[in-house]
């Protein structure tokens, strides 16, 4: 009986430590009285950048930071607060401070007001974009501004657009020495990052060059309504939550998918890998192209449960120096009965992290399979168990992580992601033209 107690209050502390669901404040989408242009007094500010910083100096983990760097950050923001200031004005200044922890599990939210704000009232950047070697160009035009996908951005309102992309990098937060996922973020979220960080105007001037064009052009273009573009620091992670997992099977491989590792019903989640892993032992498939992509990671238990039917052995998932509380995944977990025996190629990117990349990590170090892609955001070890705190005043919420966490490998760097064996590099044309050349690298790699 004491045994069984212990196991559900182990599982219930592990769902709730490594869940991307916030445990904090929750808010709704409902329309709230909200003014952005509210000013608060510098002793609101200053209380409210003394309680962040004591936070995260006493409690966050602070696994990969440099001391020197974050306590010279956190003085030079002190010397700023000297003049009331609006909510994104004050985020703007913070969120170097939490940038320098160096987690990825930590970062600083806007307040639910001010969310919902964006969501309901914010104008935003039409356009969507991406980055290659530090240059921005355009993909899709949705809101019809005339620029067409392969046009690059070279200023937008009279700054290059090279050091506007540099500035809203160092906002956004990443795990060790990474710098890939930063990059990953702002590109697919860009409209919403240069409404927080920079600023929210209500027409871009920009300086473009369009494709086939030797000659850039000035051009102006609206700002829009549009809640599709909204999205905060705390939202990237969890919007990706329940994310719909996908299976198939093609003719001469099969294909599957698992865009988080965290659902509301787990019983389905088996049911649908039992059934999937089953076909392809019935029909004897013999090469498997698992697409981890865009999966920031989630809880043990789904990740635990993959991992069941990629090994052949009995493997433990997690070290034995973890919190006791991750105990059921330090023994050894037995494979499934149908546990997939063929060729495996795991597609990822700068997304993978925290449960993803423990699961990366452990396919690199057995060598389960062929890691196809861009290098992950997190490599074997992390921290979590993230907490939540609102800001009494302006009503920031910062999330900050406080324990250790690490697979069962040695070996590996810590501080970086996981390399891929067959690294594959994005042009601009893949994504105007819609072609995936990661899937095309591994169905290469797989001699398909």
């Amino acid at each position: 009986m004491k045994k069984g107690i212990f196991l559900i209050i182990t599982i219930l502390l592990i769902q709730t430590v490594f869940s991307c669901k916030s445990t904090g404040i929750e808010f709704s989408d409902s329309e709230t009285v909200y003014d952005p242009s509210k000013l608060y007094s510098v002793s609101q500010l200053q209380e409210d950048f003394l309680l962040a910083k004591n936070y995260l100096d006493k409690k966050a983990i602070q696994l990969f930071t440099d001391r020197e760097s974050f306590n010279d950050c956190v003085s030079g923001i002190e010397t700023k607060i000297n003049k009331p200031m609006t909510e994104l004005e004050f985020l703007r200044l913070l969120s170097p401070m939490v940038t320098e922890l160096r987690c990825g599990h930590s970062f600083l939210s806007v307040s639910p007001g001010m969310e919902n704000y964006m969501k309901n009232s914010g104008l935003f950047f039409p356009l969507k974009v991406r980055i290659l070697l530090n240059r921005l160009f355009v993909i899709e035009d949705p809101h019809s501004t005339t620029l067409v996908p392969g046009t690059e951005l070279l200023q937008i309102n009279g700054t290059p657009c090279g050091e506007v992309l540099q500035y809203l990098s160092s906002r956004l937060t990443t795990d060790g020495r990474d710098k890939g996922r930063p990059r990953y973020d702002l590109e697919r979220w860009f409209s919403a990052m240069y409404y927080t960080y920079i600023d929210n105007p209500e027409v871009f001037q920009l300086l473009v060059l369009r494709p086939g064009s030797n000659l850039s052009e000035n051009i102006t273009i609206p700002a829009v309504k549009d809640s599709a573009l909204s999205k905060t620091a705390h939202g990237i992670i969890r919007d990706t939550l329940g994310a719909p997992y996908t299976g198939s099977i093609q003719e001469d491989y099969a294909l599957l998918k698992i865009p988080v590792f965290s659902y509301s019903n787990p019983r389905a989640y088996k049911d649908f890998l039992q059934d999937f892993f089953s076909e392809l032992y019935k029909n004897e498939i013999d090469t498997l192209i698992l697409d981890l992509r865009g999966n920031y990671g989630g809880s043990p238990g789904p990740t635990v449960e993959l991992f069941k039917y990629l090994i052949d052995k009995p493997l433990p998932f997690f070290a034995k120096d973890n919190p006791i509380y991750i105990l059921p995944w330090m023994i050894p977990v037995k494979p499934a009965a149908t546990a997939f025996a063929g060729d495996l190629y795991i597609l990822m990117d700068e997304a993978c992290f925290s449960m993803n990349s423990f699961l990366l990590s452990l396919i690199k170090y057995h060598s389960l399979g062929t890691l196809v892609g861009a290098q992950s955001s997190g490599g074997y070890i992390c921290s979590d168990a993230s907490r939540n705190l609102t800001l009494p005043n302006t009503g920031l919420r910062l999330r900050y992580s406080t324990a250790v966490f690490q697979t069962s490998v040695s070996g590996q760097e810590a501080g970086i992601g996981i390399k891929p064996d067959i690294p594959v590099e994005w042009k601009i044309e893949d994504y105007i033209t819609g072609k995936d050349p990661v899937l095309k690298a591994a169905l290469e790699a797989a001699g398909l």
